[in-house]
């Protein structure tokens, strides 16, 4: 073989690389081009990823603060609307009983402590809440609810407060069963865990208690009250005028006590929904800077990939006419 003929085969050999070459270069350019972003992350970062792994663990983080931090907004928002519930079942109701029992005439009595047992019942079930299959207000035992129905207190109650001599004995029994440690309210009533629920986490090294559990005194000196009350509506004691206005009156202590605490619960979930709010703030705010460092590394300049592509359709053309001349060599050629 001559040298000549090695020639044109190492020459078409060349051809044929570049072509290649070229032909990637081509699809590498119109993928940038469509996608905006670098075909060749490797190239565009110089080889070293530490940067971009920094940014991308970064975001994966910030992303898993943001869920924590909108599961924690729902939970604060649900328990903020379960104690305007609560609230809304003994606004103005202590008030207007005390008035009956002021007024002294049993009727009126009757009458306005009438749907005790079912303010207490939408209390308990307010209570009892769910969101996103949590139970709000059951402490570390979010799987369970947090308290039996109120009939069932009030079923758990009646022996105790028919055992009592005096309505004072009574008042006291219901108050003990309620608000003493160890009793019937933490035994019986209770269903939910042993500790308080976790603190919401809003960031690194940032958390916010932002759980109430069924078991905070304001909440237990609403429904004992709300207890007092529906038994008072029970006979015998609805039948002695004196005994039934005694409970009314420690009902409606009770009563405005739980509202006063009511206030303060509400005033403590407020300061927490305003931490939440701010680490949300923050955490889209930190997503947003990396997203945008993140694209600033990544991202395809439009123009010059423009330019780069048209210049590698103007070679390949320019190849594929060197071809397609070199392709009709032959003796003839060769000797012309």
């Amino acid at each position: 073989m001559s040298w000549t003929a090695l020639g044109d085969a190492a020459r078409f050999q060349t051809i044929q690389q570049d072509g290649a070459r070229l032909r990637h270069d081509l699809q590498r350019l119109t993928s940038e081009l469509s996608s905006g972003r670098q075909a060749d992350l490797g190239r565009a970062v110089g080889g070293d990823f530490t940067a971009m792994a920094d940014i991308s663990r970064s975001l994966r983080l910030t992303e898993t603060f943001s869920h924590s931090i909108r599961d924690a907004a729902i939970a604060a928002d649900a328990r903020q609307t379960v104690l305007a519930r609560v609230e809304a079942e003994i606004d103005g109701f202590g008030t207007g009983i005390l008035q009956a029992a002021k007024a002294g005439r049993l009727q009126d009595m009757v009458l306005a402590i009438a749907d005790a047992p079912e303010r207490l019942e939408q209390a308990v079930g307010a209570l009892n809440t769910r969101v996103a299959d949590v139970s709000l207000f059951s402490g570390n035992a979010p799987d369970r609810p947090a308290l039996i129905s109120g009939a069932a207190m009030l079923d758990a109650l009646r022996p105790l407060v028919d055992a009592a001599a005096t309505p004072a004995d009574k008042i006291a029994a219901v108050e003990g069963w309620f608000l003493s440690a160890g009793g019937g309210y933490e035994t019986t009533a209770w269903q939910g865990g042993t500790g308080p629920a976790a603190p919401a986490i809003l960031g690194e090294g940032l958390q916010t208690e932002a759980a109430i559990s069924a078991l905070d005194p304001a909440l237990r000196q609403v429904l004992a009250g709300l207890a007092i009350a529906a038994l008072a509506t029970e006979p015998p004691i609805s039948g002695d005028q004196d005994e039934q206005q005694a409970l009314i009156s420690a009902a409606t202590t009770r009563l405005r006590s739980g509202e006063e605490g009511l206030v303060r619960l509400q005033s403590h979930l407020g300061v927490a929904q305003a931490r939440i709010e701010e680490a949300r703030v923050t955490a889209e705010a930190a997503r947003a800077g990396l997203q945008i460092e993140q694209t600033r590394m990544t991202e395809a300049d439009p123009y010059r990939t423009a330019t780069d592509l048209q210049a590698a359709q103007t070679r390949l053309e320019t190849l594929y006419v060197l071809t397609a001349r070199l392709s009709r060599l032959n003796l003839t050629e060769y000797l012309r």
